[in-house]
């Protein structure tokens, strides 16, 4: 019983902490005061103080560092992301499923992206681009520029719940493609299909942006279907 006493009362100082951050305003990098000075003013032990910094950091929203304490940490979404990918594992989800979310998710994000990109997003569209053209880039970089496309994408739309709600399934994908030695082989196909969504998102028109997307997602679902063998059907 008492355990559970300490959970709540950890989670309150957590939910406080979190509250002040915000009204208080603290930028990326402000530290928070230390574990002391919060056990005095909680009026609390250590050990809550300690499981409340957790909380805050499985949240993403502080860093803990030696010598530096607790500091605010920027609201890049990995937090969700990495408790989405856990609960998506661990319930085994079937891999058109996730196909099928990310065909909606991404469809919704390029036909806003198309409406609402800035000239900077049209360019970091193209750097990335442009990244994975690269003649001599490895399996790895190429991995990540792809992932980093459709993050931007997702960043074109100015709508962060886009970016915070992609991320997840895009960090899982990124899981699924690092051993998979044939992914380069596609990158010709990615690259074209990326350079049609970038065209349209720069004209402004949206319907063509949505059926780049759906072309490049059809043909990545399939691609993904003959990276992964069939005993790895599932996501696990």
């Amino acid at each position: 019983m008492p355990r559970i006493a300490n959970e709540r009362l950890s989670k309150t100082v957590a939910d406080d902490l979190q509250q002040q951050i915000i009204e208080k305003r603290l930028q990326v990098g402000d530290q928070l005061p230390t574990e002391p000075k919060l056990m005095e003013e909680y009026g609390v032990s250590r050990t809550v103080i300690r499981e409340a910094t957790a909380y805050l950091v499985s949240r993403g929203v502080v860093d803990v560092r030696p010598r530096r304490g607790m500091t605010v940490r920027a609201p890049d979404g990995k937090g969700l992301a990495e408790s989405l990918i856990a609960q998506l594992q661990m319930s085994k989800v079937s891999l058109p499923q996730l196909l099928q979310v990310r065909m909606v998710l991404e469809t919704a994000i390029v036909r806003l992206a198309a409406l609402e990109r800035s000239g900077e997003d049209v360019a970091l569209l193209r750097d990335s681009l442009n990244r994975l053209k690269t003649a001599d880039i490895s399996r790895q970089d190429a991995i990540e520029a792809d992932i980093a496309f459709h993050e931007l994408l997702a960043s074109a739309t100015h709508n962060p719940f886009f970016v915070l709600v992609s991320r997840p399934i895009t960090e899982l994908l990124h899981s699924l493609y690092l051993d998979k030695s044939g992914y380069l082989s596609y990158r010709s196909q990615t690259c074209a299909e990326h350079e049609a969504i970038v065209d349209a998102i720069e004209k402004g028109t949206d319907t063509d942006a949505v059926a780049a997307m759906e072309k490049h997602l059809d043909r990545v679902g399939a691609t993904i279907e003959k990276l992964i063998s069939q005993k790895d059907r599932h996501i696990h």
